[in-house]
């Protein structure tokens, strides 16, 4: 009965190791460090599946006798390449590395069917007995080497590392170096030297002190993230022993009511019918009494960030963001507590602003100084932004004995945080969630630990998001408020400027009037002499007369401006419109102008219209005016070249257009062109009479007149054209 039970329990074993090694290269296939996991714990399936149908296939006993040493020729180079990969998930090795460890293997292999390997074959009460060959000597060359190297290679990254992947390497070290001294003292040394019927234990012993060691480690220090691996393991196995013990009970009834060929072909339906339709239901149900004993917490992770991918991008309430956040995932990871801290900049400290569950004690801030000593000592060890879990950290400090970890352990134990996990925004850590201990007792897997890192970095950004929102919101109200009061002063402003304005017109106005009059007496006794009506004027005397009579029309039409910039800005311009010839009205001040151009040696021309134009409602003189400064200017302000006045009709509207191959302007200068005491630059070089008023009158002319007045140029020194455009038939204006 006992030798049954060994039995069972090292198929039970078997299954374990086949089903680990299947689910955890399915885990990741891209994974070389699981690629290398999965083939140690095949080989040893190998080893110890043949040891066990040597015991029971006494028929072939010496064929499974020599298949049994596949598994000690093949542990050590699959140990090895492990050795090389383990921890680091992302290292790469050639294929020709992994064909070199391969090579004295696959020699080996090629004795296995001679009697280098198994001299002969006898059986004994508890199980079957040889005696081995040379090539055992050989095999313990083999291990001796490469486990030697490969614990060399975990001695070396145990000493370079720190933290979580130090314990991961010591525990996986401890497992495999274990169960190799077993497997190697059962299976190699007591066969060479004592009985070949030891080998039976080998296996099993060394199978259960690896799943001791591992198991641990994959508890307590989330040994490759495959506590799921050992959940489907568990219900693969128990999925297979009930199938098979149902199977047996089935085929033995069937036996007894049924004889041969018929029982053959019933216990095939059987099988087939239990598989098709009990499989399914089976795995479901075995699947909720694993979760139900040992997987309390189980969520799936895709649907969680889902989630919160979803409310992250939907929501800009930082109050409802972080109270979602918290109760969640206090929900999901059932752990006692769950409480987040934003940076608060303007105080320097971390403010709470959301907590779920039953806290330890309160806090409502953390001092900025005391996490930036922290997380200046854990940059130090690459550890800054990483999830800091109590424990790992313990270990750390048991051997770094830094008292910023003391103060930082001190403080988890203190308020029983488990987990804090960071929050960072590029390289500024903008909050901090802290999580209690799990509700079932459970430590965090790397599962946990990896949706807890994406929700981290999606939420740092819609942190930050809801937080500008806020401080928009905030800025948006308190702006509001300073436009209001800057409303109400400026119309108190405006008030006041109108009657400034309206006191500086008439001051204008009247200065104006007043100079006008002794102006008006000066022109005229200044005209009187130079005709000799006091008598002969000397030639002496009349060029300084001149100057001063010129000087005077200046003053005088300055002073006209200035009344017009006071009547247009008082609207008391008048205007008189009156259908006018365009064409004339043109043609009459290119006569005027046709002398003082010819005297400066510039080509001036006028291009009449192609097309009629008929008479149109203007204010002839002050139209007259407007188009009288602007061939004036173009005149003056173009020393050599050409001035070519041009007037066109396009359908219902007419152009006036002045182009000269003057000083040209320049972008900046044609936006402040049109404004009051506006010159070009340089202008007062060329023409030092200009007051910048004659551009700003004929603009508030034109825009009377329903028209549009603006200049272009290519730039400085490419000449400048000057355009007026009027609609002909401008009703508002024949009213």
């Amino acid at each position: 009965m006992s030798v049954n039970i060994l039995v069972v329990l090292r198929i039970l074993m078997i299954a374990v190791f086949l089903a680990l090694s299947f689910f955890v290269y399915l885990k990741d296939r891209k994974s070389l460090l699981n690629k290398a996991y999965s083939l140690v714990i095949f080989t040893g399936f190998i080893w110890s599946f043949t040891v066990l149908m040597a015991d029971i296939d006494l028929d072939r006993a010496l064929l499974w006798t020599q298949l049994s040493l596949l598994g000690p020729i093949f542990i050590p180079p699959s140990f090895l390449l492990f050795s090389t990969i383990f921890p680091y998930k992302s290292v790469l090795i050639s294929r020709g590395k992994i064909i070199l460890f391969l090579i004295p293997s696959l020699i080996l292999t090629l004795f296995i069917f001679t009697k280098f390997n198994v001299e002969r074959v006898w059986f004994e009460k508890w199980g079957t007995d040889y005696k081995p060959g040379i090539l055992y000597i050989f095999v313990f060359f083999l291990f001796a080497i490469y486990i030697s190297y490969s614990v060399a290679l975990f001695l070396k990254k145990y000493r370079a590392l720190k933290g979580l992947e130090r314990l991961q390497i010591l525990y996986v070290l401890l497992a495999i170096i274990s169960a190799v001294i077993t497997g190697f003292v059962f299976n190699l040394l007591l066969p060479l030297f004592v009985s070949g019927q030891s080998s039976t234990y080998g296996p099993s012993l060394s199978s259960f002190i690896f799943f001791a060691f591992t198991t641990y480690a994959i508890l307590r220090y989330r040994l490759m993230d495959i506590r799921v691996i050992i959940r489907r393991s568990a219900v693969f196995t128990a999925l297979v022993l009930f199938i098979t013990a149902l199977y047996a009970i089935i085929a033995y009834l069937l036996s007894v009511a049924f004889i041969g060929i018929q029982s053959i072909i019933l216990n095939g339906i059987v099988m087939a019918v239990l598989v098709a339709l009990g499989f399914e239901p089976l795995k479901k149900f075995l699947s909720e009494i694993t979760d139900s004993f040992l997987f309390k917490a189980e969520y799936k992770p895709q649907e969680v960030l889902s989630e919160f991918s979803d409310k992250l991008a939907s929501t800009l309430d930082l109050n409802v963001l972080s109270q979602f956040m918290v109760q969640r995932l206090n929900a999901v990871l059932k752990t006692t507590f769950a409480s987040l801290f934003l940076l608060a900049e303007e105080k320097k400290e971390y403010i709470k602003v959301a907590e779920s569950g039953k806290i330890i004690g309160k806090i409502n801030y953390i001092d900025k100084n005391l996490f930036a000593k922290v997380y200046n000592y854990l940059k130090e060890i690459n550890k800054a932004k990483d999830i800091l879990v109590r424990e790992e950290i313990k270990k750390i400090n048991e051997q770094a004995k830094s008292p910023v970890l003391g103060i930082l352990i001190r403080e988890f134990e203190k308020y029983q945080v488990n987990l804090m996990v960071p929050f960072y925004l590029q390289e500024k850590l903008i909050g901090i969630l802290f999580l209690g201990d799990k509700k079932s007792g459970d430590v965090y897997s790397q599962e946990d630990l990896r949706v807890l890192e994406i929700i981290a970095s999606q939420s740092a950004v819609s942190i930050n998001n809801a937080k500008l929102f806020e401080e928009q919101k905030h800025f948006a109200e308190h702006l509001k408020k300073e436009v209001d009061k800057a409303t109400k002063e400026l119309k108190i402003a405006n008030i006041q400027l109108r009657k400034l304005d309206k006191a500086k017109s008439e001051f204008i106005s009247i200065a104006s009037h007043q100079l006008r009059t002794p102006l008006t007496v000066i022109r005229g006794y200044i005209s009187m002499i130079e005709q000799g009506d006091f008598g002969i004027v000397s030639l002496k005397v009349k060029e300084p007369l001149d100057r001063v009579y010129k000087s005077t029309m200046r003053i005088i039409g300055l002073v006209e401006d200035l009344l017009n910039i006071s009547r247009i800005e008082s609207g008391r311009l008048k205007y008189d419109f009156k259908p006018t010839d365009l064409i004339a009205l043109v043609t009459d001040v290119y006569e005027e102008l046709k002398q003082q151009a010819k005297n400066k040696g510039l080509q001036f021309n006028f291009i009449k219209p192609e097309k009629e134009i008929p008479q149109i409602m203007l204010d002839q003189g002050k139209i007259r005016e407007v188009i009288m400064n602007l061939t004036d200017n173009a005149i003056k302000y173009t020393d050599s070249g050409f001035v070519r006045v041009k007037l066109e009709r396009d359908d219902d509207h007419v152009t006036f257009s002045v182009v000269d191959s003057g000083r040209g302007l320049e972008p900046d200068e044609i936006l402040l062109l049109f404004q009051k005491f506006s010159r070009a630059k340089g202008a007062q070089l060329m023409h030092t009479e200009g007051t910048g008023l004659g551009l700003y009158i004929a603009k508030n002319i034109i825009a009377k007149h329903g028209g549009k007045i603006w200049v272009e140029s290519p730039g400085k020194g490419q000449g400048s054209t000057f355009y007026i455009r009027f609609k002909i038939n401008n009703k508002r204006l024949e009213k």
